[in-house]
């Protein structure tokens, strides 16, 4: 089935992002969400971002809705957001009765399960199937797509062949919390955290060794505050619960309390770092208040780069064995995904001596609040 028509629910950055990409390959789109302010604020992102390239008359294949009605006839339908259970269940809910016959519909399983959004809404197997675009959308070459259980052929070619033909990469990824970007982007952020933590470097620190070394265009915690903490806390939240809780995932106390703050990254001018005109100004001065040892310990890059790869390559082997997931394509998503050059085989080929077992020190133990 060839897609021409695409709802899209929810006006955030990513929803807003899929309307303007597929507007400016031909689509028709209509932009769903609760919010008359959220869709207004998207429109006038996405018409600013048109007019700039010369583009303005795209703008008419988009159309802003607040009715799922307007849904009827869509060849596909795609979350935008990773919302709340509850919200998806109600959503869902309402698209459904508002419409003859069920969609193709693409979940958002950046952090929660196919299996698991199945389970809590009435959307149809055969025709769902999870999904998530790499951030920022307008951007980023990366694709996830997750097939369930009776999920069909169609459906799932169908929608790699959109992908296709937007210009990005899809990747098949078997059902599982945090798929592969997810999963491994908590372990590397984790991982910068506590280095953060047991004071083995200031976030710019830890941000300049590893684009140093690792050739990435931004370090960990610009990653994170780009993201917005709030909702990186909410995605390790939920992997942490629906893979048991093990302690290597565990969410980080900083983070969380950064949160509690209002401290959320880029979006809100302050997380791990000031931000004036979307550009770093300097680092978060809360941060030498509620860290022990910040910056107490100076480390060499080359360590530092360690610390944050190493427990990335551990779980990017223990990911591969669970899902059945090939090098090629955990490479494929990490380099899509968060523009590394390389994936975390990739670094471990070329730095072997770099990543030879190392003994753990006093000072990895210390207690960090």
């Amino acid at each position: 089935m060839e897609i021409k028509a695409v709802g899209i629910i929810g006006a955030d950055s990513a929803g807003a992002g899929a309307a303007e990409l597929m507007a400016r390959n031909g689509l028709q789109v209509r932009l769903y969400d609760d919010f008359k302010d959220g869709l207004a604020q998207a429109m006038a992102k996405i018409s600013w971002s048109l007019a700039r390239d010369g583009k303005s008359g795209l703008l008419a294949s988009i159309e802003p809705v607040q009715d799922y009605a307007t849904f009827e006839g869509a060849d596909l339908v795609i979350e935008a957001p990773d919302r709340e259970m509850e919200d998806r269940r109600a959503g869902f809910a309402r698209m459904l009765k508002k419409l003859s016959r069920p969609p193709l519909t693409a979940v958002n399983t950046s952090a929660s399960t196919l299996k698991e959004i199945l389970r809590n809404t009435e959307l149809p197997e055969a025709g769902t199937l999870g999904f998530r675009f790499g951030s920022p959308v307008r951007e980023n070459l990366l694709v996830e797509i997750v097939r369930g259980d009776k999920t069909t052929d169609d459906a799932v070619e169908s929608c790699a062949a959109l992908m296709r033909r937007l210009g990005r990469t899809p990747v098949l990824v078997k059902d599982n919390p945090g798929q592969i970007l997810e999963r491994l982007f908590r372990i590397f952020s984790l991982a910068a955290l506590r280095a953060l933590e047991t004071g083995k470097g200031c976030p710019h620190e830890i941000d300049s060794a590893f684009r140093e070394i690792s050739g990435a265009p931004r370090g960990p915690f610009e990653a994170l505050d780009r993201r917005g903490l709030d909702t990186d806390l909410r995605a390790a939240q939920t992997v942490y619960e629906a893979l048991g809780r093990p302690d290597r995932l565990a969410p980080s106390p900083i983070e969380t309390r950064l949160v509690q703050y209002g401290q959320l990254g880029r979006k809100a001018t302050i997380g791990f770092y000031i931000y004036e005109d979307g550009a770093i100004a300097g680092e978060n001065p809360i941060l030498g208040n509620v860290l022990k040892y910040l910056g107490l310990r100076k480390v060499e890059k080359a360590e530092l780069f360690r610390e944050l790869m190493a427990p990335v390559i551990e779980e990017a082997r223990l990911l591969a064995s669970e899902i059945m997931a090939s090098e090629y394509d955990i490479e494929t998503v990490m380099k899509l995904g968060l523009g590394w050059p390389k994936g975390p085989f990739g670094y471990h080929r070329d730095m072997p001596d770099l990543f030879a077992r190392k003994a753990v020190s006093e000072f990895d133990r210390l207690d960090t609040f």
